[in-house]
């Protein structure tokens, strides 16, 4: 049976807010030998079941970009393209007329896309902005990111060994927008639509007394 995919940019909000989604906004750190010696990748990443494969190569086919992999277990979609990230994806959860990422996600999109702009305009090839991109986002995903502030520290030393005395720096503010300024307190189906598909679960139970029979939806 061939299925049929109805993406709009509301639903995609709205999918990529689900927890069934998986979203990761990470920052990758990684050691290089010339330059400032470590270099952060931003990195989009969606994860659901395999089952869901047909749909996330629509995401793609949908969006443009990224590639789509798949395991055993998961299909994912990631987007690791500078370009592509600040041409596609920012303007899409930046755009008022849309329904933004809420809550923890709203707070670490701002924190990933402050980085890549700061990426975007090589800042990160600066002492002073490597040191505020580590600052602002290595501990971007709190709940389910393995980082420490002692692995922390052996990319900070990195850095120290090969300059010294590291300057002082501030940490760009990250300040989410306020209710009243902006269209976070609506919502429209579009965006509900994709959060179901992300996280809604429809069941049925059954109890042995009074042979009863109980259907119920959950978003999670």
């Amino acid at each position: 049976m061939i299925k049929k995919f109805n993406i709009t940019p509301d639903w995609i909000s709205g999918f990529t807010q689900s927890d069934g989604s998986r979203l990761r906004l990470v920052i990758n750190f990684t050691n290089i030998k010339h330059g400032i010696p470590i270099r952060p990748t931003p990195v989009f990443n969606l994860t659901q079941s395999n089952l869901e494969s047909e749909l996330f190569k629509e995401i793609q086919k949908y969006l443009g970009i990224g590639k789509v992999y798949k395991n055993r277990k998961n299909v994912t979609f990631v987007v690791r393209s500078i370009d592509e990230i600040v041409n596609v994806l920012l303007p899409l959860f930046d755009r008022r007329s849309l329904h933004p990422l809420r809550e923890s996600k709203l707070e670490s999109y701002n924190k990933f896309k402050a980085v890549v702009l700061m990426i975007k305009d090589k800042k990160h090839l600066t002492l002073e902005g490597i040191i505020q991109i580590l600052n602002l986002s290595y501990f971007m995903n709190k709940d389910t990111s393995l980082r420490t502030e002692e692995t922390k520290k052996i990319l900070v030393d990195s850095i120290r060994i090969k300059y010294g005395e590291l300057p002082e720096v501030v940490t760009p503010e990250i300040v989410l927008p306020s209710l009243s300024n902006s269209n976070l307190n609506s919502m429209n189906l579009e965006f509900v639509r994709g959060l179901i598909d992300g996280d809604g679960s429809f069941n049925v139970s059954f109890a042995t007394k009074r042979r009863r029979i109980t259907v119920n939806f959950t978003v999670v």
